[in-house]
């Protein structure tokens, strides 16, 4: 049902494209109920639209953009379409302040905001309509962030900055918060088309809106795409250190590799990716359903390839994998399915009542390069969550706002997976593996309260105080409480100063191993933060806002000789104390034709303390070496810009500058001197320079229903391929990929 190895996909996009044509031709009528309710706000000045009442994004009870609490970042589906990005990955790093992209060789691609980034994706949420959508056995984040259809999003908030008090265990570091087009946001029938050259991609896209009545309606998309990516010329993977290989090659630092790897970005295992969004809404009620698959290839890591000491491999194993080509391409997939259903209860004009019940499913499969051989590193699994959820929104008077609620979640561990895993490969599912326990299937409950106050003190004050306490059997309570006070002095200016404690359990898998080997309850990651915000509408055309912030966080990470009693297993687990601080500067133009975004973040580690006997991968500060980040760039600058020529024709560009990496140097070094049989050349700098990523569009209009656009991507790697690299973060010696310099072509028809 959810799962074809053949799956035919030309065959079947050409079908789709052809009977959509025909329906174009047919039905041209259909053409006069597109539309969208929120081409208004377009009209808007900055001003205008601060002031705007919004669903509680930072919050639980209602507010206007401006006095959100909260650092956060509003990428329209406009903005989205300009920036021409090829994944939610790639849009979030273009639009959101101060967050970063990183690659890892043994899992998906990180992202990470302020210097929290790990080797997981377990620091951040990720919701579609309020819905969390986070794995959590295994992994985090994974579903919906690869993808290259963006057509059934309306827009994307992304809290920047702790939000567990809002949305729970796990709103560490952001929160990224899809908002899908539905009947009252788009209306007709409209199909698009992608192609990418360089980075080869092909998607299709097909929405459908539909009122029923001036409160409700229909909706329903279906997105397509087949991602083969960039092949090693243009997209070449780098070493950090000279190795010697199974085959008793040289590798040198700095150099292209001569092994075959896999395209750059490419799908794993190449199958096509599929996003599906079905929406009835009438009035108070919804109900919606969502399917995505996905997933990506990693590159080999130098470890995999090398002999000992250089690496994991002996002479012996020349007998199962005589070539490079014998390997298996390591990577992961996902497949999710999620059903929602909500119901607005109107009490009276000062109290509503939201309730919502939703099922998620979620498969995960990870392969590594020796999978014939290693089944402990392949992992398979599926786990489905019941979630119910409750919260009261009371309006007292015109001082107090006060919202209450509770949440129920019943998550089920280690059930049969509906298509995964591969059968050409030797996997395990996780809670079978050596070192994750034998426990075939277990289940686990998480309770949860929380509660906001929004005391409105004066004409220019506001506070709000909030907290949120989550409960299950394997930890203790969870208690992220939350204050915010507001500082308004004029229409133009607005103070926020935030003081919070966010807190996250760690994986399921890593909480079941513990409780089965030493009946122990698992530690909680904790972070208390403090952040100051000052915004200032300087005029109609010009708004800009800086942040500073500090934070004190108990970290979870990875390390390879974690153990409970007397058994070493490898996983996550408690490795120290991290404080943290930095300063955000955000500016926004917007007059006439000519829209301009501008933000620079820098962030700087204050001190590590590292836990006694772990292995830590995220700085070698506590052990001499540097005073820096291993795994960011202390300094990143973004600019995003668009440019209407006519009504028929704009020009877009943007640019992401990652100013260098210092603390990878610093731990490059420390590894190399203290317990790496990895050698470099002295002076090899050339992973912690500058990363410059430059995209450049041009979109055409020709008339109201049919939009054209161009898209250049990681231009500046025609000067040179440096400008355009990625690190390997988690790795300890630097290596990186660059990105392909590309181009794509896109059609979309509103009918």
């Amino acid at each position: 049902m959810f799962y074809s190895e053949k799956f035919p996909v030309k065959g079947h996009v050409a079908f789709v494209i052809l009977v959509w044509f025909f329906l174009l031709l047919l039905f041209p009528s259909l053409a006069k109920a597109q539309g969208d309710i929120n081409d208004d706000l377009l009209e808007m000045s900055l001003e205008e639209l601060m002031a705007v009442e919004i669903e509680p994004t930072a919050t639980l009870t209602p507010t206007s953009r401006r006095m959100q609490p909260s650092a956060v970042t509003t990428i329209t589906k406009e903005e989205i379409q300009a920036s021409g990005a090829r994944s939610l990955n790639e849009l979030l790093d273009i639009y959101v302040p101060n967050l970063q992209m990183i690659l890892h060789h043994w899992e998906s691609r990180h992202l990470g905001m302020r210097g929290i980034i790990n080797d997981r994706e377990e620091k951040y949420l990720l919701l579609v309509n309020g819905r969390v959508m986070n794995e959590r056995s295994h992994y985090g984040v994974l579903s919906e962030r690869d993808l290259s259809m963006f057509g059934d999003i309306h827009h994307i908030d992304v809290i920047r900055g702790p939000g567990s008090a809002i949305y729970g265990a796990g709103a560490v570091s952001m929160v990224i918060s899809i908002t899908t087009l539905n009947a009252l946001t788009f209306e007709g029938l409209e199909v698009s088309h992608r192609t990418g050259a360089v980075e080869e991609f092909y998607n299709l896209e097909l929405k459908y809106g539909k009122r029923t009545s001036d409160e409700g309606g229909f909706f329903a998309y279906f997105g397509i795409d087949e991602y083969k990516g960039a092949d090693q010329d243009d997209a070449p993977f780098v070493l950090g250190a000279d190795f010697n290989d199974l085959w008793g090659r040289r590798q040198e630092a700095g150099e292209e590799v001569d092994y075959k790897i896999n395209d750059y970005r490419e799908a794993y295992r190449g199958l096509s990716r599929i996003k599906t969004h079905l929406e009835y809404t009438d009035g108070p009620f919804e109900v919606w359903a969502r399917y995505t698959r996905g997933g990506e290839n990693y590159t080999f890591a130098q470890d995999n390839l090398g002999t000992t000491p250089h690496g994991w491999m002996s002479g012996a194993d020349l007998g199962t994998y005589p070539t490079y080509n014998h390997f298996y391409q390591p990577g992961s997939g996902y497949q999710q399915f999620t059903l929602f259903g909500g119901y607005k209860q109107e009490i009276s004009d000062a109290v509503t009542i939201d309730y919502s019940l939703s099922y998620d499913l979620f498969d995960f499969e990870r392969a590594s390069f020796n999978s014939k051989k290693n089944a402990q590193w392949n992992l398979s699994h599926r786990e489905d969550e019941y979630l119910f959820r409750s919260l009261l929104n009371w309006e007292i008077d015109d001082k107090h706002s006060l919202a209450f609620g509770g949440e129920w979640s019943h998550e089920i561990f280690g059930l049969d997976s509906l298509g995964f895993p591969h059968d050409d490969v030797m996997l395990a599912p996780f809670e079978r593996a050596p070192f994750f326990g034998d426990t075939p299937r277990w289940a686990r409950d998480t309770y949860s309260l929380m509660g906001e106050e929004q005391w409105r003190l004066s004409d220019e004050w506001t506070a709000f105080v909030g907290a949120r306490v989550d409960k299950t059997r394997l930890t203790d309570y969870l208690f992220s409480p939350r204050l915010s006070l507001m500082f308004a002095p004029n229409a133009q200016q607005t103070w926020k100063v935030t003081g919070a404690r966010s807190q996250r359990m760690t994986f399921a898998e890593q909480m079941q191993h513990r409780w089965e080997l030493a009946g122990e309850e698992s530690d909680s990651e904790e972070m208390d933060s403090v952040e100051l915000r000052y915004e200032h509408q300087l005029s109609p055309d010009l708004w800009y806002a800086v942040t500073g912030f500090y934070f004190d966080l108990d970290v979870i990470a990875w390390d390879a000789g974690a153990s409970y009693g007397q058994t070493t297993y490898g996983g996550t687990t408690n490795v120290g104390d991290s404080q943290q601080y930095g300063l955000e500067l955000e500016v926004r133009y917007q007059k006439g034709a000519l829209s301009v975004l501008g933000s620079h973040g820098f962030t700087k580690l204050l001190d590590f303390n590292n836990n006694q006997g772990v292995t830590n991968i995220l700085s070698s500060e506590p052990f001499g070496y540097g005073d820096d980040l291993a795994n960011w760039s202390n300094h990143i600058t973004k600019v995003v810009g668009t440019y209407r020529i006519t009504e028929q024709w704009n020009v877009s560009g943007n640019t992401r500058i990652y100013w260098g990496f210092p603390g990878a140097k610093s731990y490059a070094k420390y590894v190399t001197d203290s317990r790496s049989p990895y050698s470099r050349e002295p002076g090899y700098d050339d992973p912690y320079g500058p990363s410059v990523f430059v995209g450049l569009g041009v979109q055409y209009q020709p008339e109201e229903s049919l939009t054209l656009r161009l898209d250049g991507h990681d231009l500046l790697g025609l000067v040179d391929k440096k400008y355009n690299k990625t690190l390997y973060g988690f790795n300890s010696y630097a290596d990186y990929r660059s990105s392909a310099p590309a181009v794509s072509f896109s059609l979309s028809y509103k009918f």
